[in-house]
């Protein structure tokens, strides 16, 4: 890629589709499709928006499953729109919120969520026009058909004076701390995060083959994986969403080289039956972001994916990529008890970002020091959508508060400490729950651990953990704490331990201890 010709995001799909035309892009259950055929493709929907009246700056909101069509609506950018993804994981009162927050002019959906959609009509007054992802026969009720749009429009390139810092995408924040929040991700940001993971991070060539499973309404599944994908000339295959048997079968016949999980993604496709027996030697790269991966399911990993590398990364909504904890990272720290310690890092700072670590005054504080974690650099989200007070509140002098607490070591790696918000204080006492849980973690008969605070009529608030037991395991509450004790201080150990089936996660696997604070929030009390 000559990313000295890319401006805005249109010139991707326009260059690719010159160098690479006969190229499959995309592999998915539809069948391959060329790069030539993609831009084709978001020609003629960007002529066929335009048919029905849409200009620069409005808003196409899509809900779907993971799927070529999709990358297709985000090309609508080269008329000026702006793309909205939906989470089709939320409740239809919680997606009311961001479908009314954004305000799209139309909304894009497959077929299975088309009813989701309807049900909301009434309350979405703004919304002129609904397409569904399917052919003529095939079409819903009051939903315009996909393919009959696209078959009805020309291919030819549309024409609209855009800007680098145009609004390519609106990205809303998965809601851990309270209503979703829209971050405004220009093209020239957008080209900015994407140049980075393909140079400095994953090192992707055309002859890449992605396997793209995080959903693409998140940023992780997005600017970590799909658009990078895409990008380099690589070929993605799509899976619309994470199912192990898939993966693997998929990795295997497709001849993957790079895909994109979580931690729990990495220690469910360990436990697959038929792991070992695949034939996965030409993938190369598995990056895993959301959290560090458990030293124990890391070890399983490498054995599994022999000559396979690891990256983690740590990245925001509002900024994309962080930090990477790259491939020789990981084996310095595997065969060195002295840097074994780097796997609990998020790795160093990304070229063309700065960290700081600040104290509750703002001031930067030294290596080894917890405080707000910092950011600032050439990726830094526009601003949230509509929303100036949070916007001034986030982004001071150019610098991204995050939200997250942790500290830079002496070698400039980043350690997470937690979130700033999931911070225990019982009896004037800081616990940060991810200590609590790295220990946990050790405990054999425990699959998954999340620790958070309950208020308590003594201490205001006391640690709580919430357990997942491994198959065929069992021990008790008591075990559990001893176990605890014995490397944690007294105030730090779980004074509650709630054994349940599940954990509540968002789409990346990251576990929602706002969700668990509500639950169990009259724990102490419904006990007396």
């Amino acid at each position: 890629m000559d990313w000295t010709n890319i401006a805005v995001w249109g010139d991707i799909a326009r260059l690719n589709a010159s160098v690479f035309p006969d190229k499959p892009a995309f592999v998915s259950g539809q069948g391959a499709i060329t790069f030539s055929q993609v831009n084709a493709r978001i020609n003629q929907l960007n002529n066929a928006l335009a048919a029905l009246g849409l200009v620069a700056g409005d808003r196409v909101a899509i809900l779907s499953r993971n799927r070529p069509e999709y990358f297709e609506v985000y090309g609508s950018a080269k008329s000026g729109l702006i793309t909205v993804p939906l989470n089709w994981r939320l409740a239809s009162r919680e997606l009311l919120h961001t479908i009314k927050d954004s305000r799209p002019t139309v909304i894009v959906a497959e077929p299975g969520f088309t009813a989701t959609i309807d049900a909301l009509r009434t309350e979405l007054p703004g919304v002129r026009d609904y397409i569904v992802f399917a052919d003529t026969t095939a079409a819903t009720a009051g939903w315009s058909a996909y393919e009959t749009l696209l078959a009805g429009s020309s291919p030819d390139e549309p024409h609209a004076a855009l800007h680098p810092d145009d609004a390519l995408c609106l990205i809303y924040s998965s809601g851990t701390t309270g209503e979703p929040k829209g971050a405004v991700l220009t093209h020239r940001r957008a080209i900015n995060t994407c140049r980075a993971i393909v140079q400095d991070m994953l090192k992707l060539t055309r002859d890449d083959v992605g396997l793209s499973v995080m959903p693409w309404f998140h940023a992780g599944g997005m600017w970590y994986h799909l658009f990078p994908s895409f990008a380099s000339g690589g070929t993605t295959v799509v899976l619309p969403e994470f199912d192990p048997g898939a993966v693997l079968t998929a990795i295997e016949a497709q001849g993957v080289t790079q895909v994109h999980v979580v931690p729990t993604m990495i220690a469910v496709l360990l436990d697959q039956p038929d792991v070992q027996a695949k034939d996965l030697k030409r993938l190369r790269l598995i990056k895993y972001a959301a959290s560090s991966i458990p030293l124990p399911v890391l070890k399983s990993a490498l054995q599994a994916f022999k000559g396979c590398g690891f990256i983690q990364s740590y990245g925001l909504t509002e900024m994309g990529a962080v930090t990477a904890l790259m491939p020789e990272d990981h084996v310095v720290a595997l065969n060195d008890a002295a840097k074994e310690h780097l796997l609990l890092s998020c790795g160093r700072a990304m070229p063309g970002v700065t960290i700081a670590i600040r104290d509750g005054e703002g001031n930067p504080i030294g290596p080894g020091e917890i405080g707000d974690i910092t950011v600032q650099g050439d990726r830094v989200m526009e601003s949230y959508w509509e929303n100036p007070a949070m916007t001034e509140k986030t982004v001071v002098n150019g610098w991204l508060f995050t939200g997250d607490m942790g500290y830079l070591d002496a070698a400039g790696y980043l350690y997470i400490v937690d979130r700033k918000h999931d911070m225990i204080v019982t009896g004037g006492e800081n616990v940060y729950p991810r200590e609590v849980e790295d220990i946990l973690y050790e405990n054999p008969d425990l699959a998954e651990v999340a620790v958070f605070a309950i208020p308590d009529p003594k201490w205001v608030e006391r640690v709580a953990a919430a357990v997942v037991l491994k198959p065929g395991r069992s021990t008790s509450a008591e075990e559990v704490r001893s176990r605890a004790a014995q490397r944690l201080a007294p105030y730090k150990c779980p004074k509650t331990v709630l054994f349940v089936d599940r954990l509540p996660k968002n789409a990346t696997g990251k576990i929602l201890k706002k969700e668990l604070r509500r639950q169990y929030a009259d724990f102490l009390t419904a006990k007396k």
